[in-house]
């Protein structure tokens, strides 16, 4: 093995070189063969040549990770180091996303596409991971919404053989009219199939099911908040919705009511493009982040 944990992170545009964390790996993805696919190909790029092999751990964050979570390589590594022996770290990229909606399929389903459940459990049903009929409650202690985590070789592995791999074997079967083909609603100047953000959504679902020994970043109402990529208006928001939710969640099983409630009060924030929500972006050029360590060093 190389080194004991591998995360990698790419770059895909000149630009972007001096913005990655020096902490992490850099991957030389100029080529970027599928940019729909985003880090569906990506993963499928370190599982096809094995790249997980070299490392006890292997994970892939995109540039964009330190302006989302505001988390330095030092800091990732620490977290892993004091929580060994699990079989998936995973570090949410959205974390106020639990304090807007019921769970993920559901807000992808009003901020991508009204027909994103159906899509959802269509793909998977066609690889054999059937999403549960009554999809639960998601809070930050089971959500990731990114593709932001570190695995080992036995995960990589099950993951490849039982999502990436058929995955890639249904884009080959489909017609490129087909609904997965669809373009998510993204501020992105390249387009984003839905099957890229469906593929975002089935870990969770695969690590329940599954019963992976995972861990996720343990974000919590004042780590949220004190992120400070927020537009006003979400962050009015989160500062009244987050410990209503919280009080909600510890409550227990949410009712009909809580659910209808919660889906009332983000759609009157709601900027109709999820990526709006936070301003993670360079002003100038969408693919670039807009915070990134060298910049915080430098303050």
């Amino acid at each position: 093995m190389e080194s004991r944990i591998g995360i990698y992170q790419p770059f895909y545009k000149p630009a972007l070189i001096e913005r990655l964390d020096p902490g992490f790996i850099p991957l030389d993805w100029m080529s970027n063969p599928a940019p729909a696919l985003r880090e569906l190909a990506l993963h499928h790029h370190i599982a096809d040549r094995k790249i997980y092999a070299r490392h006890r751990l292997t994970g892939l964050l995109s540039p964009k990770f330190y302006s989302k979570t505001r988390l330095g390589s030092q800091h990732v590594h620490d977290w892993i180091s004091d929580n060994p022996g699990r079989d998936i770290y995973l570090i949410g990229g959205l974390p106020y996303v639990p304090y807007a909606n019921y769970n993920s399929v559901e807000r992808s389903t009003i901020v991508s596409h009204p027909a994103f459940e159906s899509w959802a459990r269509s793909v998977g049903g066609e690889i054999g991971l059937e999403l549960p009929d009554t999809l639960p409650r998601q809070t930050n202690a089971n959500f990731c919404g990114c593709s932001y985590w570190i695995a080992s070789p036995e995960f990589w592995q099950a993951w490849r053989r039982d999502v990436i791999e058929p995955l890639f074997e249904l884009i080959g079967r489909r017609s490129r009219t087909d609904e997965i083909f669809t373009y998510h609603k993204y501020r992105a100047p390249s387009p984003v199939y839905i099957l890229t953000i469906i593929y975002e959504r089935l870990m969770d679902h695969y690590i329940a099911q599954k019963k992976v020994d995972a861990i996720y970043y343990p974000w919590i109402g004042r780590s949220v908040l004190a992120l400070d990529h927020y537009p006003p208006s979400i962050r009015a928001y989160l500062e009244e919705m987050i410990p209503l939710v919280d009080r909600i969640d510890a409550a227990g099983p949410w009712s009909e009511s809580d659910k209808a409630w919660l889906r009332k009060q983000y759609a009157a924030v709601n900027m109709g493009d999820s990526a709006d929500e936070t301003l993670t972006s360079d002003p100038m050029d969408f693919d670039l982040p807009k915070l990134y360590p060298a910049t915080a060093a430098a303050k």
